[in-house]
Parts: structure tokens; C-alpha cells; sequence
């Protein structure tokens, strides 16, 4: 079955606490007008230290008069947890990995910044499986994760509500060496993927001034409730998740002082192009 990502506990946990503490409520004055909740049950909640039930967290919600369009996405959130999801059967996944692919199938939006790769979302079956190849940190299938990968990319086409995607990648990551066709059918993937309605793709040239992308790769996840985003920073040895939300409006800022940066989608469309033509 498929598991609540451990972030998304942290981030409705933290909700609690602080609609509780909005309220100028004591956790004792919860606990007498909450049922079947303790001190103790109350303060784990708070602190994402025990399963989180729909059922309570609704009815803490409740207790704190919370806005009824928060209250449906934290709950449903919560209920995730009982529906299968098809990546529970990749069992050799980074867990961090698995929050991510779980995150997108709810999120609204995915904003990010590649200096050296094309976003995963993109990528082409041989790109992907050169990418993974190569990595210093070798994993047991190397298919097993080009085929996640693959099937990570259908939240771009999903019947509701596709996921909308706005990607700036550096210029020098369109000029990646590889296998003969490899770069020229990925490039291809790029001018076509820049049609779709809910994707817009940027190009940061190399002699762009200074800007905040030059700190390094991420990704924003958005989702219907602005409190709810997240950032994923991704390194070589370790990944993490940036769940403050005024941590997380900083990396806001930066995109949009990145994608003012870019080249625009026209200008960025025309160099993919140009590129592509150089493999000719």
C-alpha cells in the first residue's frame, strides 16, 4: 500500500501545532474539547511522532475552526495512504525519491532550475539510462530506475488536472556528450514537450549575469494550499526537503529572478533548435 511521504507528515503536524497556537489555545484546553485524544496523543500529533488518523486530525481541525479548503487537503492527504500506488512495487528506491514521485501525483505545479542534466520529467529512455549509468553511487537496476523514471512522467498527461511544469536548465546541459542519437532524440523530446499547454521550458545561457541559480539545482513543488510547498535540493551523496514556508518563499523568489534571467520561450525554443541542428 501506498504511505503518506514522511515530509507531508512533518508539514500537517506543523499545521496542527500552529492552528492551535493561532487559537491562543493550551494543550489542555484541546484535550477537553477533543475526544479520544491525550496530552500525550496531542503532542505526538504535533510532532508527526505517530500514525496521524484522518479521523482525529479532521476532528482537531474542526476544534480550531480551520477553513474548510485546508481542512479537505490536509485530510486528504492522510487518506493517500490507503489507495495502492504503483511505485510501492519499486522497493530499491531512495525513500526521498519515493516522496518525491508520491508528492508530484497531488501537487499543482513543479517549478525548478537543472544546471547539468535535463529535468527527469524530460528525459528520454536512452538519456535516462545513460544519466543513471553514470552515476558514482551504484544501484542494483539500473532499468529498474530508468523505468520509474518513464513512468514518473505521467503526471504531465493525466486525464485532470495535468501537472504543471516550468523548467529553466543551463545552457550547457543541452550539449551533454553521449552515444550517437542520444542528445539529438532528447533535444526532440524538448521542442515537442514545449507544446503542451501545462509545460513551459526556459534556457539559462552561459553568459547570463549573475543570479540566484548560480547556488546550485532545485526543484518547487506547489500545491493547491501556498502553505503547502515544498523544496527539494538534490546533491550527489544526499537530498533534502525544504519545508519552511518562508524558506520556501525565498526559493520562490529566486525562480522568478531565474526565469527573468533566461532566455524567454521563444528565444529558448530557438536555441534547442539550434542545438538540435548541430547534431545533424
Amino acid at each position: 500500500m501506498a504511505s503518506v511521504p514522511a515530509v507531508r507528515y512533518r508539514r500537517i503536524a506543523g499545521e496542527l501545532r500552529k492552528l492551535r497556537e493561532a487559537k491562543g489555545m493550551s494543550a489542555e484546553e484541546v484535550v477537553a474539547g477533543v475526544g479520544g485524544i491525550n496530552l500525550v496523543k496531542l503532542s505526538r500529533y504535533e510532532n508527526a511522532r505517530v500514525q496521524l488518523k484522518p479521523e482525529v486530525v479532521r476532528a482537531l481541525l474542526d476544534f480550531y475552526g480551520c477553513d474548510e479548503e485546508l481542512k479537505e487537503v490536509l485530510v486528504e492527504i492522510l487518506k493517500e495512504k490507503r489507495r495502492p500506488g504503483w511505485v510501492a512495487g519499486y522497493d530499491q528506491l531512495n525513500p526521498l525519491y519515493t516522496d518525491l514521485i508520491r508528492l508530484e501525483e497531488t501537487a499543482v505545479g513543479n517549478k525548478s532550475y537543472q544546471v547539468s542534466f535535463i529535468p527527469g520529467l524530460f528525459q528520454t529512455r536512452a538519456y535516462a539510462h545513460a544519466i543513471i549509468s553514470m552515476g558514482v553511487i551504484k544501484t542494483p537496476s539500473v532499468e529498474e530506475r530508468v523505468e520509474v523514471r518513464l513512468a514518473r512522467q505521467s503526471v504531465l498527461t493525466r486525464s485532470e488536472n495535468p501537472l504543471k511544469v516550468w523548467a529553466v536548465i543551463h545552457e550547457s546541459a543541452l550539449s551533454m556528450s553521449a552515444a550517437d542519437g542520444v542528445m539529438a532524440d532528447q533535444l526532440d523530446k524538448l521542442i515537442h514537450l514545449s507544446r503542451y499547454p501545462n509545460v513551459k521550458i526556459q534556457i539559462m545561457p552561459t553568459v547570463a549575469p549573475p543570479n540566484p541559480g548560480m547556488t546550485g539545482p532545485f526543484a518547487l513543488l506547489e500545491f493547491r494550499q501556498r502553505d503547502l510547498d515544498l523544496v527539494l535540493l538534490s546533491g550527489m551523496l544526499s537530498s533534502n526537503w525544504v519545508e519552511d514556508p518562508d524558506h520556501v518563499d525565498i526559493y520562490r523568489t529566486a525562480f522568478d529572478e531565474i526565469i527573468a534571467t533566461a532566455l524567454d520561450l521563444d528565444q529558448s525554443l530557438s536555441l534547442i533548435a539550434q542545438k538540435r541542428d548541430q547534431l545533424k
